[in-house]
């Protein structure tokens, strides 16, 4: 049985808060991803957070996503019950330095693999 640190060591090495704890807007959050990721680090900001809607917003303001390619990557979390179980609506807005920068494909390909790796750990520990 994976254990939630087992779980968090597939995807990144560490998560360091810059500023605040973490888990509140404004907070501020350094990810280290492990070897062999597309992306080294991630600085992301929480803007908000919606109990009700079950919705977290941030943007991503440094890191290795960010240079030289967006001025703007934000992103939304919504968690929708469904069943006995739940769906996870992922929503990206972002804007390219210039037209020549890809599409973040990158970031797709990751997200897809870290709920690939949720749903993986919640179907063999329930």
């Amino acid at each position: 049985m994976a254990s939630a640190a087992e779980l968090k060591g597939r995807l990144e090495t560490s998560i360091e808060d810059i500023i605040g704890e973490g888990k509140s807007p404004g907070s501020t959050r350094l990810f280290q991803f492990v070897e062999g990721h597309p992306l080294r680090n991630s600085l992301e900001r929480i803007d908000s957070i919606d109990d009700e809607k079950m919705t977290v917003t941030y943007s991503v303001i440094g890191g290795d996503s960010m240079v030289g390619l967006y001025t703007k990557y934000q992103a939304t979390v919504q968690i929708i019950p469904k069943g006995n179980g739940c769906v996870a609506k992922w929503a990206v807005q972002y804007e390219k330095v210039n037209e020549d920068v890809h599409d973040p494909y990158a970031a797709v390909d990751f997200i897809s693999g870290v709920l690939h790796t949720f749903d993986e750990y919640v179907l063999k520990n329930n």
